[in-house]
């Protein structure tokens, strides 16, 4: 059976893994990983572009979940004018 997740627990799960991004980063270890000039991705993405990309998907979300309740309220009052 798969596990339906609601839209608060995605968006905390989000939070924890840009939290854990920006712990990870500030080690001094990954920092010198990072900075070493044989550090490369393929598309040179670093560790900051995750945790920016994490934050948009956040907002993105945050975004959707307002403005379908403003739907919401606005079909609402819609429907109280037509009664």
């Amino acid at each position: 059976m798969q596990q339906v997740l609601t839209v608060e627990q995605i968006l905390a799960m989000l939070k924890g893994y840009e939290e854990s991004l920006r712990m990870l980063r500030a080690r001094p270890e990954y920092m010198k990983l990072e900075a070493s000039e044989r550090f490369t991705t393929s598309n040179d993405l670093r560790l900051g572009d995750a945790i920016q990309a994490l934050l948009e998907i956040h907002e993105a979300i945050l975004d959707i979940k307002f403005y379908s309740q403003v739907e919401g309220q606005t079909n609402t009052f819609n429907d109280s004018q037509k009664a």
